[in-house]
């Protein structure tokens, strides 16, 4: 059975893995030693040194944040189990969490967000349905669930952050010249990206499609990856409201070179942003830390997704695509 993709970059998952998802969901079990289930201590390293750090080190990182960016593994329920913990966790610690933003949720949605998710007893599985959850391409909604009731148990207003609906396409037709000219200034998309994390980005995209796009189709997906991190980083810095801000997004978002850190270092000068991914990591493989595109790095364990390579799935070129 082939192992889910990830959905961090800007093109969705092949039909067929969409369309395997729930069987692979439904085999999913907690990771042995759980931390959210209190059974380990973290398994959390700084990148920059490639340190351990301890319980303590690790709240006192994340409450200094100013924004909060939480990477993740789409299909990995480890992974929103620990960020509901890190939302209960931080909605105690001044000056609490004002928002957490979903790369999940396209910005043209929040009004049906702000109508259903108002309170802490909110109807989920009712907003589930008025956002079309199920139709949307993401895993089930039964994984993410615990990290929107977190969101709302600490009293965050909840905010839709990836672009509008149909926008992507535009952008790939039309190129940046789809987007309001204000937002473009002011995120830095009417100005290329510096030459090394352009480069970068490109490469990251080519392996995280197995190698099997065409070369015509890079330059449209790299528009639209950067336009999704200014997106998810201009929503984080438009709230106006008290406390930190938090962002659940996919670990290619919330990577600081080229992810939407960059783009909140423009937006937002001088103000706190941590990086934290969350990875998989086999039994038995070692936790490098050091050279992580992450300020933190959480290791974690997967959910079973068997042994075929995840690339016998898109063997063939996507539809439309040139051969």
């Amino acid at each position: 059975m082939p192992r889910c993709r990830r959905r961090c970059f800007a093109v969705r998952l092949p039909a067929v893995l969409a369309t395997l998802l729930p069987v692979l969901l439904a085999s999913c079990a907690a990771f042995p030693g759980d931390p959210a289930a209190g059974g380990s201590v973290p398994r959390v390293y700084d990148t920059a040194t490639g340190a351990r750090l301890g319980e303590e080190e690790l709240w006192r990182r994340l409450t200094a944040a100013d924004f909060l960016l939480l990477g993740e593994t789409h299909d990995n329920p480890e992974h929103h189990r620990l960020q509901a913990r890190i939302i209960r966790r931080l909605a105690a610690e001044p000056p609490g969490t004002g928002a957490v933003a979903f790369e999940m949720l396209p910005v043209d949605r929040q009004p049906v967000v702000d109508r259903h998710l108002t309170r802490a007893d909110a109807d989920l599985r009712a907003f589930a349905a008025a956002v079309a959850w199920e139709r949307s391409g993401w895993p089930d909604f039964a994984l993410y669930e615990p990290v929107f009731a977190a969101a709302l148990a600490a009293g965050a207003r909840v905010l839709a952050a990836d672009l509008a609906t149909g926008v992507t396409r535009r952008i790939r037709r039309e190129g940046f010249a789809a987007l309001d000219p204000g937002f473009r200034r002011r995120t830095g998309l009417d100005r290329p990206l510096p030459a090394a994390l352009e480069r970068g980005l490109r490469e990251t995209l080519a392996r995280a499609h197995c190698g099997r796009l065409p070369e015509s189709m890079l330059p449209g997906m790299l528009r639209v990856q950067r336009a999704r991190d200014a997106m998810l980083a201009d929503r984080m810095a438009a709230f106006r409201g008290r406390g930190r801000v938090v962002l659940i997004t996919g670990n290619g978002h919330a990577r600081k070179d080229w992810g939407v850190p960059f783009y909140l270092r423009q937006l937002a000068p001088g103000r706190a942003i941590l990086s934290l991914g969350l990875i998989e990591v086999r039994p038995g493989e070692a936790l490098v830390a050091e050279g992580r595109p992450f300020d933190l790095v959480w290791f974690t364990g997967g959910p079973p997704r068997g042994g075929r390579d995840p690339c016998e799935a898109i063997r063939e070129p996507p539809r439309g695509a040139a051969r």
